[in-house]
């Protein structure tokens, strides 16, 4: 049961980050200093942390609520979103190439570099003790 829960949580995680890449794209490069947002009507800090953060919870907490059953579906799912996380933020950044950036702003996405790290290393280490499980 944990795991059609962690799996149907990561899945979820992966279209909500999704929508925010794609939000982000139609947003545009300007979209920051013209106050202008994609689709979605809500501001860059409430659509980070809707759109961001809480996918990355819940990819976490997949892999947690599961942390003794094997699934590699599961570990390619937290793999698929912790690689979105990395790539979003890389087109973030190149999106926003054409303004100055200061280094406040590269601190801001250091850690969610991070945290997209740590997603794909909890989705390998998933898919690692999933062989082994088959294994033995």
């Amino acid at each position: 049961m944990a795991l059609k829960a962690a799996i149907i949580m990561s899945i979820i995680s992966i279209i909500m980050l999704a929508i925010y890449g794609i939000d982000v794209i139609v947003a545009g490069p300007e979209a920051s200093s013209n106050g202008m947002t994609g689709f979605l009507p809500m501001d860059d800090k409430s659509r980070g942390t809707i759109f961001g953060i809480i996918p990355s919870v819940m990819l976490i907490a997949s892999f947690f609520i599961t942390r003794k059953e094997p699934s590699s579906t599961l570990g390619i799912l937290i793999i698929i979103g912790g690689a979105m996380i990395i790539v979003g933020t890389g087109v973030i950044l190149a999106i926003s190439g054409g303004q100055s950036q200061n280094t406040q702003t590269m601190r801001d996405f250091g850690p969610v570099l991070g945290i997209g790290v740590v997603i794909i290393f909890l989705g390998g280490l998933k898919i690692k003790r999933s062989r082994r499980s088959v294994i033995t």
